[in-house]
């Protein structure tokens, strides 16, 4: 038996016909791959429940509102007494390292912090009182809160995810209160029929 010669141009169309193999098995592998769903990316675990995290949620709200009122009350307390509060400030840092009476403040000035200084104590005390009612409220410790806060300021990912459980959670509470509405409206059109 005699073996055919092989030329260039036979050994071109052999070597194109293998390529042309390849690349039909790699290109129906590639279309079979492409028409799998991507894999779902992994849920990021967070160390805290999600009622924990929504207890977060509504008592950072009302303890902001919360800050704000007292630093208001504060301000207008120390005005009141005749300090800014800036130099409230100022003569309290004094006060604190020992410096009170080193002649930098008007003896005016002093006698309307100490004046002022128990009345601010008290609404920071008053503050505080309530801060933990809240926290208590929410189902939250101290500590739990402040670590929860700690996590909160660092992780885009939990801040992400808190505000996707506050947005579930209202989005319920409105198709809650439309079946409730809706609940209502027949009832009271079944008592107007009878």
């Amino acid at each position: 038996m005699k073996i055919p010669k092989m030329t260039a141009q036979t050994f071109a169309k052999y070597l194109f016909s293998i390529f042309f193999a390849f690349a039909i098995v790699v290109g129906f592998s590639v279309a079979a791959l492409a028409d799998d769903p991507p894999a779902e990316e992994p849920k990021i675990e967070f160390p805290f429940e999600d009622e924990a995290l929504l207890g977060f949620f509504d008592a950072n709200r009302e303890l902001s509102a919360l800050q704000r009122e007292t630093q208001e009350q504060l301000n207008e307390t120390i005005v009141q007494h005749g300090l800014s509060p800036e130099r409230f400030t100022q003569i309290a840092n004094a006060a604190r390292i020992g410096a009170l009476d080193s002649g930098a403040f008007p003896a005016e000035e002093i006698e309307a912090f100490n004046t002022v200084a128990p009345k601010v104590t008290e609404i920071q005390r008053n503050m505080q009182g309530m801060m933990q009612a809240v926290m208590a409220e929410k189902g939250l410790t101290s500590q739990l809160y402040q670590e929860i806060l700690n996590e909160f300021r660092s992780n885009q990912d939990l801040q992400a995810y808190v505000q996707d459980l506050a947005r579930e959670r209202a989005m319920e509470a409105a198709r809650e209160e439309r079946r409730r509405q809706r609940e209502e409206e027949a009832n009271a059109e079944e008592e107007e029929g009878n």
